[in-house]
Formats: structure tokens, sequence, C-alpha cells
């Protein structure tokens, strides 16, 4: 019985997360050979506030993009819309 967990940043629409489990179900019953039945999936959701990176959470580090005019680099922007 594959258990897959998915730590992902609140947000995300119910589709989005229903779309997740879908596909992920198929590609997991597909390449180890099981049912999908017995393929489980977890996704816990995280604020802000919960996940950092380097010792800075993503509202700290949100709140700091805000207050630099939105001076960052584009890979840094991605990773925080993530």
């Amino acid at each position: 019985m594959p258990i897959i967990q998915f730590n992902l940043m609140t947000g995300r629409s119910a589709e989005s997360k229903r779309r997740l489990v879908n596909e992920v179900t198929k590609t997991v019953s597909d390449v180890l050979e099981v049912a999908p039945e017995t393929v489980r999936i977890l996704i816990h959701e995280l604020q802000e506030e919960d996940f950092a990176v380097a010792g800075v959470s993503v509202a700290e580090s949100k709140e700091r993009l805000a207050r630099s005019n939105g001076h960052v680099s584009a890979a840094m922007t991605r990773e925080l819309e993530e």
C-alpha cells in the first residue's frame, strides 16, 4: 500500500488538489503496478509562517519583498509563490 505525502503552502483550490490526487494515483498505480484503491495520499497544508528557508519564513520573505518594492530575482519570486 503506497502512501504519498505532500506538504503544500495553503491557498490551492480544491480542484487543484483533486487533480493532483487523481494524477498521482494513476501514476503510482501504473509505475508500481498496484491497484489504485491501494494508493493513499495525504496533503498537509502549511501556513506561510510555518515554512522557512535559511531561517526565514515565507511570510517574512514576502514582507521583505513588499518593503523592497519588488526588487528580487525572478527565481525567488517563483519560490515564494509555490
